[in-house]
């Protein structure tokens, strides 16, 4: 018997044990993607949700009071683009300012009348836990990053399914020379 032949005979365990595989990645990317959807919606989520609330209403009158000249009210947040954006390198919900309304900054976290807000303090490390939770690349000396690793799975998973389209194929070309 040839070794292409032997190739022949082996191909469908081996589509079968590629099935197999795809199988468990399939169910793992469905686990991973209820996980990231959770940590984004109902942690990030409800932390950017009330920090906005947080800061459209008690922080902008608190600043106001505090800083403000009758002929410059009304005050305003400013959020920046990087303001809810989950991204290991720029995510975060710290990318606001309070301004007046000739743009001058009146607050803004760690610099300009920064006080230590203890809320702003708890939702923005929150929402900085699960931005890392989601994003944390793999090749950073920790695994736990949820989005990079479906990414991961999601290449694993093309690799497999052209791997078994090459092996099925194989049987019909192998049968001409075997």
């Amino acid at each position: 018997m040839s070794v292409l032949q032997d190739m022949i005979d082996d191909a469908p365990d081996q589509i079968s044990a590629l099935d197999v595989s795809i199988g468990q990645i399939n169910d793992q990317i469905t686990d991973l993607t209820t996980e990231i959807n959770a940590v984004t919606n109902d942690l990030c989520g409800v932390a950017e949700t009330d920090l906005t609330a947080y800061l459209d209403g008690t922080k902008l009158t608190e600043i106001e009071i505090l800083y403000g000249d009758p002929t410059s009210i009304p005050f305003s947040v400013d959020y920046g683009g990087d303001y809810g954006k989950i991204d290991y390198v720029d995510g975060g919900i710290t990318d606001f300012r309070i301004i007046d309304n000739s743009g001058n900054i009146e607050y803004e976290v760690g610099v300009t009348h920064w006080d230590n807000d203890p809320l702003i303090v708890k939702l923005t490390g929150d929402y900085a836990f699960g931005n890392d939770y989601l994003t944390r690349p793999l090749d950073s000396g920790a695994t736990y990053g949820l989005i990079p690793t479906r990414t991961a799975l999601n290449t694993a998973k093309g690799i497999l399914n052209n791997n078994k389209s090459k092996i099925q194929s194989s049987i019909l070309i192998f049968e001409d020379y075997a």
